[in-house]
């Protein structure tokens, strides 16, 4: 379980970015029926005595059990109405209700120009490989981001927003700077560049009842910067898997070390199974902070990225450099988008196991958080290039056809570094590294023949994406096969690959 509490302090133009978005006392249960609930001289006494309302939390549910969930809330004290709903009868599943916070951190910031002496204002792009994402895709993939509001005419994102709920009050600030790292717009001469560059964004308000609303609204990346209490909920599990199940993959904040009580502690909804939960490392790719307030990690942590002094906008012409682990969380959220583009039916499964095989190990420079941390820093460039190859060669509809039989089999493809950089990727079975080879040179623990015992992309679907006639390597690049180096290469014509050659 997981689950973080933080308001941040920073103002713009007299505007709190983070505020809770709930001060009330909540509580879910089941309600079998309503109306007959509120006929009982028991309820009408309770209600007399609190003055609760009720509401559906998850009405977007599409879950027959879901949408019997009632919220009971009320400014009286949370442990009292816990306890006084269990006396009701009819009333069941009775769970305190969630808590929405933001995650960013209140006063470790400061402006681009006289940060770090000069340090590159846009170093965790490079850091995490994004310009060789963008060499393949510069993002179609919508991104859905569950926040509290965003200023929707910022230079970043007003030509970049699909959806937008008009009605939303809600504090502009934390949104904005969430939104725009996961894919504002870039290459614009103002702001800042995003991991998701051209990616569309749909801007939700932060609930679970909303992130409902954006899985069935076809989004297949949810942006979850935010905690909702240090518990488990049953009925928040069940609508997260049910927009997992719709082909959402769910990404959230893993807390920021004072968040729930203590850096080791879970948070939630980065707690939950199905939720993808990231943690912050520095440009110097270490999970400590300088100034000692460091993240959330725990064995909940999926991934660490840049979350410590990251650039961002948040308002019109202001950018500054922010810490928390909100800010990690979008930046990945703009790499799955980036996959998504390059896989366009590629599975959360199939997402998250790219987003860790080819994660940059840090283990060395973060003794003290070895399985803490997740399984490394974000790579997205890497990332994207495994995609494609994944997407080329689930367009294979013939065998190897060897120009010198090399006795490879199929399972072989992706073993290979790319780009010289074979102890990035490594194989499908880190237990069991090989020597693979990069195509420019030699990979270090690049794995020979990966293991595809419970390989997520073993049934993946291809879909239809216009790929130029011509002789591909295993990262998706274009080659010349007279000046390609021994390796086995994919033929495409009319957007199928018709056969694999090998090339000694």
């Amino acid at each position: 379980m997981k689950r973080t509490i933080l308001n941040i302090g920073l103002l713009i133009t007299g505007i709190l970015l983070t505020i809770s978005v709930n001060a009330q006392s909540t509580v879910w249960a089941t309600v079998e029926s309503l109306s007959e609930l509120t006929q009982t001289e028991e309820y009408q006494e309770m209600q007399s005595h609190y003055g609760f309302s009720i509401e559906k939390p998850l009405s977007n549910s599409r879950n027959p059990k879901l949408q019997k969930v009632y919220e009971f809330s009320c400014n009286c004290d949370e442990v009292d109405l816990y306890t006084s709903l269990h006396k009701l009868d009819g009333v069941k599943g009775i769970e305190y209700g969630p808590t929405y916070k933001t995650l960013s951190e209140p006063d470790d910031y400061a402006l681009f120009e006289n940060y770090n002496n000069g340090t590159n204002s846009s170093w965790h792009l490079e850091l995490i490989w994004a310009f060789a994402a963008w060499d393949l895709t510069t993002g179609t993939e919508k991104i859905a981001i569950s926040d509290q509001n965003i200023f929707p005419d910022h230079e970043d994102l007003q030509n970049k927003l699909i959806y937008y709920d008009a009605t939303n009050t809600s504090s502009q600030g934390h949104g904005t700077a969430v939104a725009t790292l996961a894919g504002g717009e870039s290459n614009n001469g103002v702001g800042i560049a995003s991991v998701g560059y051209d990616s569309p964004i749909g801007f939700f308000r932060m609930n679970y009842n909303e992130v409902l609303a954006a899985a069935y609204d076809g989004y297949k990346v949810i942006n979850m910067s935010w905690t909702s209490g240090c518990n488990y909920n049953q009925y928040i599990e069940s609508a997260l898997q049910e927009a997992y199940d719709l082909g959402s993959f769910l990404i959230a904040s893993a807390g920021n070390g004072t968040t729930c009580g203590g850096a080791e502690n879970l948070v939630y909804p980065s707690a939950y199974d199905i939720v993808f939960s990231v943690t912050s490392t520095g440009h110097d790719d270490k999970h400590d902070q300088p100034n000692g307030n460091t993240h959330q990690h725990n064995s909940t942590v999926d991934l660490a990225a840049p979350g410590y002094d990251v650039p961002l906008t948040a308002a019109p012409g202001w950018t500054l450099f922010g810490s928390g682990t909100s800010y990690a969380a979008p930046i990945v959220s703009g790499a799955a988008a980036l996959i998504i583009s390059v896989y366009p039916t590629i599975t959360p499964a199939q997402i998250k196991s790219i987003l860790q095989l080819t994660s940059t190990n840090i283990d060395a420079l973060n003794p003290n958080y070895i399985g803490l941390i997740g399984t490394g820093r974000l790579n997205v460039g890497e990332a994207v290039k495994v995609a494609y190859a994944y997407y080329l060669q689930s367009l294979v509809v013939s065998p190897l056809d060897p120009v010198t039989d090399p006795s490879i089999e199929d399972s072989d493809l992706l073993g290979d570094g790319n780009n010289g950089h074979g102890n990035d990727i490594g194989g499908f079975d880190p237990s069991n590294p090989g020597n693979g080879n990069g195509n420019n040179g030699n990979g270090n623990n690049g794995n020979g023949k990966p293991n595809t015992n419970d390989d997520p992309f073993a049934t993946a679907d291809p879909k239809s994406v216009f790929i130029p006639n011509g002789i591909y390597d295993m990262t998706g690049k274009k080659v010349n096969l007279d000046y390609a180096i021994t390796g086995i290469y994919l033929v495409i014509e009319n957007g199928v690959v018709i056969r694999k050659i090998w090339k000694s």
